[in-house]
């Protein structure tokens, strides 16, 4: 009897070993048939060189014997001619505050009188209209968003006078009468106290700017084809000066300006004097300008003195002057793939598995950029001579990064 009990325990524990062997093997199976998936998407990924860079300019400064107070009346970075008024000196603060409510409703006075004078025309494209209204609206937010209000009331007047016109357009009564009466006797009383005492003109035409820096005529544009490498790391190194008395900005002469950077010979090679190269002059975002290289001086070897041109400018460029930015070497545009969905088909093509449904299926790649996290793959040309075992992976593909024992047109239970 104790025989039969102890062959009883024997097999009961047996089953117990089987039934977790197989519950085991079931739950490794469910998990090795788990697919994590993740839709592809195009991205594009920019291969740089570090770089400290300074901004050489032709600069004409700006200087005032008047004492008072002084406003801009040219916008910066705005092309200005010689002899264009640039800048007014006022007695007092008042005057000047005076002057700018002047400006401001001036403006607003001729966007009224425009939007008064508009003529009803028989056929009015309501879409693009509408279309102005809504981009110069998404401005005023971005504007908001952005903290930058430079040019807020520009679009706020020509959101202004955009959806007049198509009140008009629409029959609804637009009356600017009583508004363009109110400006006028608004201006007229302001102008007999914003009289100045001199208006500036420019010395030169060019782009004004509204104040220096402390880093003018360093080096100019004038001495760029003579520059050596020791200026240029004296300039590195230089310190800002003070405006002097009665300093009242300066000119920036010239269309084309020059950025200058010391740089490794070996990436130095990667640059040919007159091909266009883009500049990231903010490391804050990947905004770029479009440069051309002007000259590449090896100077000890391992190092090179790259000079780049430039003829773009707005206010943001008119006040750069030592720069710790990038230059763009190469773009690499395709579809960004995780580097953990990268595997081999049973014949050992490289690739990736995706999902279709219930079916999965194996997709070429073509890598054409790659770090440790993901590689950027873009379809061949077929230019190329590249031959593929495949289909290439398309946008919007959901890739399977985890997943075990999978297999081309494998169901999915």
């Amino acid at each position: 009897m104790k025989s039969k009990d102890r062959l009883l325990k024997v097999l009961a524990a047996a089953a117990a070993v089987i039934i977790v062997i197989f519950f085991a093997a079931e739950i490794y199976s469910l998990a090795g048939r788990t697919l994590g998936t993740q839709t592809v998407y195009e991205q594009t990924v920019l291969e740089t060189v570090d770089a400290e860079m300074f901004v050489i300019r032709n600069e004409v400064l700006l200087a005032t014997n008047s004492t008072g107070v002084t406003v801009p009346i040219a916008d910066n970075a705005e092309r200005v001619s010689k002899g264009s008024s640039i800048a007014a000196i006022f007695p007092s603060e008042a005057a000047a505050e005076n002057f700018v409510k002047v400006s401001s409703l001036t403006s607003k006075l001729e966007t009224y009188q425009k939007i008064d004078n508009q003529l009803r025309l028989a056929e009015v494209d309501m879409d693009k209209l509408t279309a102005e209204i809504n981009s110069e609206f998404e401005s005023i937010l971005d504007s908001a968003y952005e903290n930058d209000y430079s040019n807020l009331a520009e679009h706020k007047l020509s959101f202004s006078e955009k959806l007049s016109r198509k009140q008009i357009s629409l029959d609804v009564s637009v009356d600017c009468k009583t508004k363009i009466a109110e400006l006028q006797n608004e201006i007229s009383a302001l102008n007999s106290a914003s009289t100045p005492t001199e208006i500036i003109t420019a010395d030169a035409s060019g782009y004004y700017v509204s104040r220096e820096d402390g880093y003018e005529n360093i080096i100019t544009a004038d001495e760029i084809d003579s520059l050596t490498p020791e200026k240029l790391e004296e300039a590195f190194k230089s310190k800002k000066k003070e405006p002097a008395a009665g300093s009242i900005g300066k000119v920036i002469d010239g269309y084309n300006w020059f950025i200058a950077t010391i740089i490794d010979s070996a990436d130095a090679t990667k640059f040919k004097v007159g091909k266009s190269v883009k500049l990231i002059l903010d490391d804050s975002t990947n905004d770029y300008i479009t440069t051309y290289v002007h000259s590449v001086n090896n100077f000890d070897g391992n190092k090179s003195m790259l000079v780049f041109r430039c003829n773009l400018m707005n206010e943001k460029l008119a006040e750069l002057r030592k720069v710790e930015g990038k230059i763009i070497v190469k773009e690499f545009t395709g579809l960004k793939v995780s580097r953990d969905a990268v595997r081999l088909d049973e014949n050992g093509n490289s690739g990736v598995y995706i999902r279709r449904g219930n079916i999965v299926n194996f997709r070429s790649l073509n890598i054409i950029y790659s770090e440790d996290e993901f590689v950027i793959a873009s379809k061949p040309s077929e230019e190329s001579g590249i031959k593929l075992e495949y289909t290439h992976l398309k946008l919007y593909d959901e890739v399977i990064i985890s997943g075990k024992e999978l297999k081309d047109g494998m169901v999915i239970r």
